[in-house]
């Protein structure tokens, strides 16, 4: 290999390019962003479990009620044929989701950062969240112990707009308006 080729930096325009239909085809978990696969981490950590487990119990009770907002678990996010995410929880109102993918907006994402995802989620993942008009994006860290909540603005950017291990926040889901204790999860078990 010539120094010429061992000196070249790899821009992201170099990158193949994928689609859904070559993710379809893929053993293992992939994510797609940009046509870019992401390789999955391997199964979290049991605290990141918990903390997802917890979150997404919060959500469901506080949404009983709401005839057109729903929350899930990680599920394929269809954004379009060359983005294809899997949140750790989101909150998808209207059309109720059938098949194999979510393809509907979701009013609210949330990731829970790991060792081996948390540039993605915290660099990468808000730039096209923001895109899509996702309004609210949580970002949690389990280890800190540390939960992020960034709100759309009307500039198409997110502002911060709370953090820390004990707070509330009041999310409006179309008709739908719920506060959410965001300290549930770290009860229980560390």
């Amino acid at each position: 290999m010539g120094t010429a080729m061992r000196n070249r930096n790899i821009e992201v325009e170099d990158l193949p390019r994928y689609t859904i239909s070559d993710w379809e085809q893929w053993e293992g978990k992939w994510e797609l962003i940009d046509g870019i696969p992401f390789a999955l981490s391997p199964m979290p950590e049991k605290k990141h479990q918990r903390v997802n487990g917890r979150l997404y119990m919060h959500f469901t009770e506080l949404l009983e009620d709401c005839p057109e907002c729903e929350a899930f678990l990680p599920v394929n996010y269809k954004v379009n044929d060359s983005n294809l995410l899997h949140p750790d929880l989101l909150v998808v109102c209207g059309e109720a989701p059938e098949g194999t993918y979510v393809t509907t907006t979701p009013h609210l994402i949330v990731e829970i950062l790991s060792p081996s995802t948390k540039t993605k989620d915290k660099k990468t993942k808000p730039k096209l969240y923001q895109a899509l008009g996702i309004r609210y994006y949580l970002i949690i860290d389990p280890k800190a112990e540390m939960v992020f909540v960034f709100e759309l603005k009307e500039a198409g950017e997110y502002e911060l707009m709370a953090k820390g291990r004990d707070i509330s926040y009041a999310f409006e889901f179309g008709r739908c308006g719920i506060t959410v204790d965001l300290s549930r999860v770290w009860k229980g078990k560390g």
